[in-house]
C-alpha cells in the first residue's frame, strides 16, 4: 500500500504535475474532519437552543410569580400562611418542569425519532436517536423549578402584605 502511494507520489510529481491524485488516508481524514466540524456545530445549536429553552422557562416562571403578587397577599390575607404559599410555588414550579419535560421527551422523540430518521434513510449517513442532552438537561430544569419560587417568595416576603395588596 505504501509502496503504491510512494509511487504515484513521486508519478505525479515527476511525469504528471497536473495529476490529482487522492488516497484513502486522505479521504479517510477529510471525513474525520468533516464529521469532527459537523459534530461540533450541531453541539453548538443545541447548547444555544437549550439555553434559550432554560431561560425561557425561567422568565415564564418569574414573570407568572411576580404577576401574581397581589393574588398571593390577599390569600395570605385571609388564612393561607407563608409555608403554605410556598409549598404551592414549588409545587407549581415543579408542575411546570414536569409538563416541559413530558412534552420535550415525546416531541424530541417524534421529531428526532421520525422525521430526522425519515431525511437520513437512504443517504450516506447513519442515524442515531439519543435523549442524552435532554437527560442532561432535566435535573437541571427540576433544580431551577425548586430554586426560582423560592427566590421569587424570598422577594415578595420583603415587603408587607398590605403593601402587597396597593401596589400596581
Amino acid at each position: 500500500m505504501e509502496e503504491a502511494l510512494t509511487l504515484l507520489t513521486d508519478y505525479q510529481h515527476n511525469s504528471a504535475v497536473g495529476m490529482n491524485i487522492v488516497s484513502r488516508q486522505k479521504m479517510v481524514a477529510q471525513y474525520e474532519a468533516q464529521t469532527r466540524a459537523s459534530a461540533v456545530m450541531g453541539y453548538t445549536v443545541s447548547i444555544v437552543i437549550a439555553l434559550v429553552g432554560v431561560l425561557n422557562f425561567v422568565n415564564s416562571m418569574v414573570t407568572a410569580i411576580l404577576s401574581r403578587r397581589r393574588e398571593f397577599a390577599m390569600i395570605q390575607s385571609i388564612g393561607m400562611t407563608k409555608t403554605q404559599l410556598q409549598r404551592m410555588l414549588l409545587f407549581e414550579g415543579e408542575y411546570y418542569a414536569g409538563m416541559t419535560l413530558v412534552m420535550s421527551y415525546i416531541l424530541s422523540t417524534l421529531t428526532v425519532g421520525v422525521i430526522v430518521r425519515a431525511i437520513a434513510a437512504g443517504r450516506f449517513s447513519t442515524f442515531r436517536l439519543t435523549l442524552l442532552p435532554l437527560v442532561c438537561c432535566t435535573p437541571v430544569l427540576i433544580l431551577l423549578a425548586a430554586v426560582i419560587p423560592y427566590l421569587c417568595f424570598r422577594n415578595l416576603e420583603k415587603h408587607s402584605i398590605v403593601e402587597r395588596l396597593w401596589a400596581d
